[in-house]
C-alpha cells in the first residue's frame, strides 16, 4: 500500500510541476476540476479513516487529533470532525462506498453521516439528493433528523444547544459563530433581513453599492448598539439616532392536521420556510401574533390565485414565500436579499400569478433585466435555465 501511495504522489508531484493552467480550454479546465475534484475526494475519505486509526492508539483521540492536524495544516476542530464521520460511516456501507468511490466531499459525507445516523432509513434517500447540491442536501438532513425525533424533545435539546462565540480574525476583525433554535432564529433572520434591505434601498444614488453581507452586518450592530451604521463607508457620517423595532413577518407552513392533533404525522409539515421544523406548541402559542403569517395547506389553494394588474396581491405573494425563498436559477442556492419578478414580463401580457412569478437574487436578476431569458421550471428541481438572448450567444 505504501509503495501504491508513494507512486501516486510521485505521479501528482510531476504534474503538478508542469501544470499550466492558462494553457487550457474552458473545457479542458472543467474537466481537470472534475477530475481533480473526485482525487480530493478520494483522498479526504482516506485521511477521515486514517485519522480514526491513529485516533484509537496512545496517545489518545485528543492528542491524535492535534498531530494530524499539525501535519495537515488545518484544525484540530476539522480533523475530529472528520474522525467522527469515519466512525459512522463504519454503520453507514452505502454512504461508506459512496465515499471510497469519490462521489461524496467531505463535507457531504458529514451531513449525511450525521443524518443517517439517527434515521438509517433515510440514507438512500440523502445520497440522491447530494447529486442537486450542498444546500439541498443540508435541507434534506434536517428533514430526515426531524422525522425521527419527538418535537418537543428536538425543541428543549435546540434550547440547550444554543450558543454565541467570538473571536478576533487574522484580520483583527471580530468574528464569530452562532446557533439559535429555528423558533427564534428564524424571526432573527426575518429581521435582519428585513432591515439590510432597508439599508439596501436607502442608499444614496451615485454611491457604490457593497454585499448584501455587508448590509445584513451593518442590521446586527444597528440592532445591538441602537444606532443606525454604515459600516461600508467609514467616511460618511453615522445617524445616532435608536434603531427601532422591525416589524417583520415570520410565515410559517403547516398542515391542517398537525393543528387538530398537535404533532406532525408521516407527509406533513410544521415549519418557517428557508429555515426549518418548528415546534406545533410554539405555533398553537403564536396565532394571532402580529409577526406571524401562517399558511394552513388545507385552505384556499394559493397557488392558482391571479391578479390583472403588476401588484402582487396578498395570497400570491404569501404562496411565493412559503413556496421556499430562494433563486430560482439552476444551481444558484442564494437565500438572502431576492427580488419578485414576473417569469413572462408583465408589459408584454405576463400575469401576476404564482405560476409566472419567482425569486431571483441580485445578480441574476441584473442578467434578466439586461435580457436573459428564464426558461420553463424543472418538474424535479424546482429550478429554471437562465440562457443568453439569441443574439448574444456564442
Amino acid at each position: 500500500m505504501f509503495a501504491s501511495l508513494v507512486s501516486a504522489r510521485g505521479t501528482l508531484d510531476e504534474i503538478a510541476m508542469a501544470f499550466d493552467a492558462s494553457s487550457l480550454s474552458e473545457a479542458e479546465a472543467l474537466r481537470v476540476v472534475d477530475e481533480l475534484g473526485a482525487i480530493r475526494r478520494v483522498v479526504d475519505g482516506m485521511l477521515g479513516r486514517a485519522a480514526r486509526r491513529a485516533a484509537e492508539t496512545p496517545p489518545g483521540a485528543s492528542n491524535a487529533a492535534a498531530s494530524i492536524a499539525r501535519t495537515l495544516g488545518v484544525g484540530a476542530g476539522e480533523v475530529r470532525d472528520a474522525i467522527e464521520t469515519a466512525k459512522k460511516l463504519e454503520r453507514l456501507p452505502a454512504t461508506e462506498r459512496a465515499v471510497r468511490e469519490g462521489r461524496l466531499s467531505g463535507r457531504e459525507a458529514q451531513l449525511i453521516a450525521g443524518a443517517a445516523t439517527k434515521n438509517p432509513a433515510a440514507e438512500e434517500a440523502l445520497l440522491a439528493v447530494a447529486e442537486q447540491g450542498l444546500v439541498p442536501l443540508k435541507d434534506a438532513c434536517v428533514a430526515a433528523r426531524a422525522a425521527v425525533e419527538d418535537p418537543t424533545e428536538r425543541a428543549q435539546r435546540q434550547h440547550r444547544q444554543r450558543e454565541w462565540r467570538h473571536w478576533t480574525d487574522a484580520d483583527g476583525m471580530w468574528a464569530g459563530r452562532f446557533r439559535f433554535a429555528p423558533e427564534v432564529g428564524g424571526r432573527m433572520k426575518t429581521a435582519i433581513e428585513k432591515e439590510a434591505q432597508r439599508n439596501f434601498r436607502a442608499r444614496k444614488a451615485g454611491r457604490e453599492h457593497g454585499p448584501q453581507d455587508a448590509y445584513a452586518a451593518d442590521a446586527v450592530a444597528g440592532f445591538v448598539l441602537g444606532d443606525s451604521l454604515d459600516g461600508l463607508d467609514s467616511s460618511a457620517p453615522r445617524a445616532q439616532t435608536r434603531a427601532k423595532g422591525i416589524d417583520a413577518t415570520v410565515h410559517i407552513v403547516v398542515d391542517h392536521g398537525v393543528l387538530v392533533r398537535g404533532g406532525t404525522a408521516d407527509g406533513e409539515v410544521c415549519e418557517i420556510p428557508g429555515v426549518g421544523p418548528v415546534d406545533v406548541g410554539w405555533v398553537t402559542e403564536l396565532l394571532g401574533s402580529a409577526f406571524l403569517t401562517l399558511v394552513i395547506k388545507k385552505g384556499k389553494d394559493i397557488t392558482t390565485v391571479a391578479h390583472l394588474g403588476r401588484h402582487v396581491p396578498a395570497e400570491v405573494l404569501t404562496a411565493l414565500i412559503v413556496s421556499g425563498r430562494e433563486c430560482d436559477v439552476e444551481e444558484c442556492h442564494h437565500r438572502g436579499y431576492l427580488e419578485r419578478d414576473h417569469v413572462h414580463d408583465h408589459a408584454r401580457g405576463g400575469p401576476t400569478s404564482f405560476a409566472n412569478l419567482c425569486w431571483l437574487c441580485y445578480r441574476h436578476h441584473r442578467l434578466k433585466s439586461s435580457g436573459w431569458l428564464l426558461g420553463a421550471r424543472d418538474p424535479g428541481t424546482g429550478k429554471r435555465k437562465l440562457r443568453q438572448p439569441p443574439a448574444r450567444a456564442a
